[in-house]
C-alpha cells in the first residue's frame, strides 16, 4: 500500500504531495535525493508536491523507504504538518504587523476605530468591556448591518427625491464600505 504522500502512481510517473513540501528547505531535500536516485530521470516540484518522471521498471517502493528516512516529516499526518504550518505563519505574519505598528506604518481606518473610546452617550449601548458586542450582536455583524441600512437608506432617499439626505446617506455608506473592505482586503 503506497504511503499518504503519494497521490498517484503510474508508468513512467508519480505525483507526492504533503503539507511538510511547503517548506522551501524540506523540499529542496527531497528533491535532491529523489534526483540521485537510479531511474528516475526528472524532478519537477509544486508548492506542496513532487512530480518524478521515472524509467519503466523503476522500484518506486524502494524510492519510497529512503526518501521517508531522509525526510521522516512525510511520515506524520498531514492535517497535524498543515496546523503546524499555518500556525508559524501566523506567529510570522503578527510579527511584523507588531513591527510595522512599532514604527508607525501600516495604521489603518480599522485600527484608529479600535482604539476609540465610546463615547458616555453610547455606553448603554456596548455590552460589557471585552467581549466586543453592540447592542447584543458582534462588531462586524453591526457594521454589515449599518452598511446596508446606510445603502437602503440612500436608495429610498434618492427614490422619494430627498436630495441632501441622499447625498448624507450615499456619504455614510460609502464610508462604511470603505472601512468594509479596508478591513477585508486580505481576503478579497
Amino acid at each position: 500500500m503506497p504511503s499518504s504522500y503519494v497521490v498517484h502512481v503510474m508508468e513512467g510517473r508519480a505525483r507526492l504531495r504533503h503539507p511538510a513540501l511547503a517548506d522551501t528547505k524540506v523540499r529542496g531535500a527531497a528533491q535532491a535525493l529523489l534526483q540521485g536516485e537510479t531511474g528516475v530521470s526528472e524532478v519537477r516540484s509544486g508548492s506542496e508536491s513532487l512530480l518524478l518522471l521515472m524509467a519503466p521498471g523503476t522500484d518506486f517502493a524502494a524510492i519510497c523507504k529512503r526518501l521517508e528516512k531522509k525526510v521522516p516529516a512525510l511520515l506524520k499526518p498531514k492535517a497535524e504538518v498543515a496546523a503546524v504550518h499555518r500556525a508559524e505563519k501566523r506567529s510570522q505574519f503578527a510579527a511584523k504587523q507588531a513591527a510595522r505598528k512599532g514604527k508607525g506604518q501600516g495604521i489603518g481606518f480599522g485600527d484608529m476605530l479600535g482604539d476609540m473610546q465610546v463615547p458616555a452617550f453610547l455606553q448603554p449601548l456596548v455590552s460589557g468591556t471585552g467581549n466586543g458586542k453592540i447592542m447584543g450582536i458582534s462588531q462586524r455583524k453591526f457594521a454589515v448591518r449599518a452598511m446596508f441600512g446606510a445603502g437602503s437608506l440612500c436608495l429610498l432617499t434618492g427614490l422619494a427625491g430627498g436630495k441632501s439626505l441622499h447625498v448624507a446617506a450615499g456619504l455614510a455608506w460609502a464610508a462604511l464600505a470603505s472601512r468594509h473592505v479596508w478591513v477585508r482586503r486580505k481576503a478579497l
